[in-house]
């Protein structure tokens, strides 16, 4: 597992880093400040940027073959999206299960924090205009795209901000019996966005198990909408982090972009364009499992199976229901072209 903290200079990335790192039997946290300590220091240099992150990957490919560690904890300042996506990329390869957190506060208590550390008025001064600045810029950021999944530190002990973390990335696969209220919460939330959004959707529809009468799943909504230009996503950002939506972006996710709701979650939401198979993928198999009652029993006891040997792995626990997915999607897709 990679955890990568972002947040505006001292609002606490390290000390949180260090506490959260211990927490693994096996890791190695590594701090962006510390590794990119190079002379001579432009802080927008891209190619230093560049730099550190291969520097970073390079560390995490060394530290997996060489000490076999398994776990990450990298803390840095990220001020676009862009730049979070470009590390993620490059780490993604070495380790599939991958999370983003940025560390939030309120404007006061984080100002107190700075007074507390820097007794030099010179630093002091810099470093206050420094965090104002970034907290800005990591806000305006966050409403375009995915700098870290927010965890608001205020109010919190160290200890109690890595458990939140902790609690977020190890999260368990929960399989429960059919629920008939999921029809009806799925049109709730549907009418949310709808009213949210307006045109920019072209379709929208429930998915994934909890669409399917009978069928077992984790107790979370899944909803897929279509738009216009995939890259229109971007507009949706805003009015979504008004219903409690926060967008993660896998770097897998070329063709789709997801957005979650709740901790422990509570819904899911997909964002792909009109037209396109990432909108027919999911709704194909969501009728399959509806028209056959032994694909979707087969489906049932194969969730059941991952979530009690996955549990605490959900990226192992959606990759072992590949094979059933797709053969399921072949039958179904050549029976209606048969009709």
């Amino acid at each position: 597992m990679i955890i990568i903290i972002n947040g505006p200079c001292g609002i606490g990335k390290t000390t949180v880093a260090w506490e959260l790192y211990q927490k693994f039997d096996r890791s190695v946290m590594l701090d962006g400040d510390y590794i990119g300590a190079i002379h001579p220091f432009e802080i927008y240099d891209t190619a230093r940027i560049t730099y550190l992150y291969k520097t970073i990957q390079q560390l995490v490919r060394f530290h997996s073959t060489e000490g076999h560690y398994e776990n990450f904890v990298i803390n840095y300042v990220f001020e676009t999206s862009e730049s979070l996506s470009e590390l993620k990329r490059m780490l993604i390869e070495l380790n599939p299960t991958l999370y983003t957190i940025r560390l939030t506060c309120e404007a006061e208590e984080l100002e107190r924090r700075l007074y507390q550390r820097h007794t030099d008025t010179e630093e002091l001064v810099w470093y206050l205009e420094r965090c104002r600045e970034l907290t800005g810029i990591q806000d305006a950021a966050a409403q375009k795209g995915d700098i870290g999944y927010p965890v608001d530190t205020t109010g919190l002990t160290v200890t109690e901000v890595a458990e939140r973390i902790w609690a977020y990335t190890h999260e368990k696969v929960r399989i429960v019996p059919y629920d008939p209220d999921w029809p009806a919460q799925y049109e709730m939330e549907r009418q949310r966005i709808v009213d949210a959004l307006g045109d920019i959707i072209v379709e929208i529809h429930h998915i994934g198990s909890t669409s399917v009468p009978g069928l077992p799943a984790k107790p979370i909504i899944d909803i897929t909408f279509a738009i216009r230009k995939l890259e229109d996503f971007i507009e949706c950002i805003p009015p979504l982090r008004e219903l409690g939506y926060t967008f993660v972006d896998y770097p897998e996710n070329t063709e789709r972009y997801f957005f979650r709701k709740g901790q422990p979650r509570t819904h899911h939401l997909h964002i792909v364009e009109v037209n396109s198979e990432e909108l027919y993928r999911p709704l194909d198999f969501r009728d399959a499992l509806r028209a056959s009652p032994t694909l979707r029993d087969r489906y049932a006891q194969l969730k059941y199976k991952l979530a009690r040997e996955k549990q605490s792995n959900r990226n192992a626990y959606t990759k072992g229901k590949g094979a059933l997915i797709e053969a399921g999607l072949r039958e179904w897709r050549a029976r209606k072209n048969v009709s």
